[in-house]
């Protein structure tokens, strides 16, 4: 494969991976699932096409030598993609998992190794410098038929490891346990710490486009109509585990302080400062769990009050709320 052929076809691979890799975080899963899939498929052509890139690099070095423009941050880049790759490689057919080998999830390393290529990518591409051909000379019947190839052997490859891969949900996420009380991973998004909290000091604020602003005590939250409903948690890091969530419904809490039927969005957010907006149907199904399968929230897992939100991943499910806001 010409060169330049090679570099566009690991860049398109690399852009596909990063892209499906994190909208794919912020939908639903039935609007995700295709995502899910164009991740593996374009993770598969990137380990095809390196093939191709290797023997391109190895003449490139014996041309030019170490000294040359952009050689270390390729070689670098060429690492941080065996890391990538590898690791998630090993998480598809599970030589690694959320709790092996390491006590970090090894799908979270595989996030960060995959955010650090991308970053790599664009600096190897701005040190080397060279002009590149207009599109229009890749577009040859050879050129077109290599292409084809790659997707066609990266789409039979995907399919033959995902048999191989073992029982998980689409995400990827593996079985953590389900309907276990609080005895399920704890896992926190953006690294905060558990906050020690007094409950008799608490208070839920609820504000924005409302017509009566209100703080809620913990006593206040458990006089509203209690809603159950069993839901599965797929946190980013590679589990998932449904539960028995029970709590209040996150509309009833607005309805109390008059939300604007003009309001579309609502803004949920942790004493911890951790925040989202929920489109408002998104806010309709949401509940704002004060237990899970008959037990009171532990500290870890967002006590006095966790949102849950049913069909979202789990980063979305703020802990510790502390404001709701409608808008």
């Amino acid at each position: 494969m010409p060169r330049r052929l090679a570099n566009l076809a690991l860049l398109a691979a690399i852009a596909t991976l990063l892209v499906s890799g994190i909208v794919a975080w912020l939908l639903p899963e039935i609007a995700a699932s295709p995502l899910y899939v164009a991740h593996r498929v374009a993770g598969i052509a990137l380990v095809l096409a390196l093939g191709w890139k290797y023997a391109i690099a190895r003449r490139s070095l014996r041309r030019r030598g170490a000294r040359a423009a952009g050689v270390w941050i390729g070689l670098a880049t060429a690492g941080v993609t065996i890391v990538a790759v590898g690791l998630g490689l090993a998480w598809t057919v599970g030589f690694v998992s959320f709790d092996r080998p390491f006590a970090y999830s090894a799908l979270n390393l595989h996030v960060i190794a995959g955010l650090a290529l991308g970053g790599l990518v664009v600096a190897h591409a701005l040190a080397r410098g060279e002009s590149r051909p207009a599109l229009v000379t890749f577009a040859s019947r050879r050129a077109a038929l290599r292409g084809l190839g790659l997707l066609a052997a990266s789409l039979v490859v995907s399919v033959a490891l995902e048999r191989l891969a073992l029982v998980r949900r689409v995400t990827g996420s593996r079985h953590a346990g389900s309907f276990s009380g609080n005895a399920f991973p704890v896992t926190i998004w953006s690294l905060d710490s558990v906050p020690t909290i007094d409950v008799d000091v608490w208070r839920l604020a609820v504000g924005g486009a409302v017509a009566r602003p209100l703080k809620l005590s913990y006593r206040d939250i458990a006089t509203l109509p209690r809603r159950e409903a069993s839901v599965v948690l797929d946190c980013t890091g590679g589990w998932w585990s449904e539960q028995v969530w029970s709590g209040v419904s996150l509309m009833d809490v607005l309805a109390r302080s008059g939300m604007s039927e003009a309001a579309t969005r609502v803004e949920v957010i942790s004493v911890t400062g951790h925040r989202w907006t929920f489109d408002r149907s998104e806010a309709e199904r949401a509940i704002l769990a004060t237990h899970v399968g008959g037990e009171p929230l532990s500290a870890g897992h967002g006590y006095p009050l966790r949102l849950v939100a049913p069909s979202l991943r789990g980063f979305l499910w703020i802990k510790w709320v502390g404001e709701v806001v409608a808008a």
